[in-house]
């Protein structure tokens, strides 16, 4: 109980929840959905595009980052053309990046470029997460979840719909708890070098050493946030404890004991400065939770 949110997220901000709970596997959770009453639910991954609130999350906290890591063999089978692919179940508490390895042992591309994403399988699906033009929505076949009424459903990934970091899902809200993926099969030294490759990029490029929680703003059409917000000198810039990365003017990093109001006072100050000097309207891709 009162249990404080910021080292389950990786910007390391955030107040009390009023519980967190640790389920370990779908009991336990159609458990806690049976007992909460009418108290808000709110699930937590590995909280690395999260920015939790200073006063905290009301209610439940549900936090899967110890559970569902289950990833089954790699199913494959011959398509008509004669190419050989593979269905990879993973449990939704999979780290994206061990998932990316996972794929490569057996010789099976489409996420390599995910490698470098922080968060959980289960996060990733919610955010349609992406990176150099690889978004999990493309190789995704399907995703499994728990209604609020306990049951558990399955839904092909003609059922769903994806936008540019967001998933959208029919009929409301669940929590996922696994997902299948189809890969292709490929050259493995190939695939191993593009992840070294990309692993490479991203440590010379992003504040991997200093709380962040990731990307804050999407990338505008035919432009990067970065980008934009480097040309206006806002790289260094802060507000208490929070700045705008040196590295990568696209990240946001917590330089010791920065409050989520000092995150959105900055994020609302670059978002003017890109409005009044470009016209361009960011819009965040990072989620605000709690008050």
């Amino acid at each position: 109980k009162n249990e404080s949110l910021a080292p389950y997220t990786s910007i390391q901000i955030g107040g009390p929840a009023d519980v967190l709970i640790f389920p370990e596997d779908v009991r336990d959770i159609q458990t806690i959905l049976k007992s909460k009453g009418s108290q808000p639910l709110f699930i937590l991954g590995e909280g690395t595009n999260l920015l939790v609130g200073d006063k905290g999350i009301r209610g439940v906290v549900i936090s899967l980052k110890d559970c569902f890591k289950e990833i089954k063999r790699p199913l494959f089978f011959r398509k008509e053309t004669g190419s050989r692919r593979a269905v990879i179940k993973a449990g939704a508490g999979v780290k994206m990046s061990y998932l990316a390895k996972h794929a490569a042992r057996y010789s099976l591309t489409g996420i390599e470029h995910l490698v470098g994403i922080p968060g959980s399988l289960g996060g990733a699906v919610v955010m349609n997460a992406g990176a150099e033009g690889t978004e999990i929505g493309q190789v995704l076949r399907s995703v499994t979840r728990i209604m609020p009424d306990g049951e558990t459903q399955t839904l092909k990934r003609e059922e769903l719909s994806f936008e540019y970091r967001k998933t959208i899902f029919p009929d409301g809200e669940g929590i996922i708890i696994e997902a299948e993926l189809e890969l292709e099969e490929a050259n493995r030294p190939e695939i191993q070098n593009e992840m070294d490759r990309h692993l490479s990029r991203r440590s010379q490029t992003q504040p991997l050493t200093v709380p962040n929680s990731g990307s804050v703003f999407k990338n505008p059409e035919g432009d990067t946030a970065g980008r934009l917000i480097e040309s206006l000198g806002l790289k260094g810039l802060s507000v208490g404890n929070a700045g705008v990365s040196i590295k990568h003017a696209n990240f946001i990093v917590n330089k010791g004991g920065a409050t989520a109001s000092d995150v959105i006072r900055l994020i609302d100050h670059v978002k003017t400065e890109v409005k009044n000097k470009t016209g361009i309207e960011l819009q965040t891709e990072i989620i605000t939770a709690g008050e």
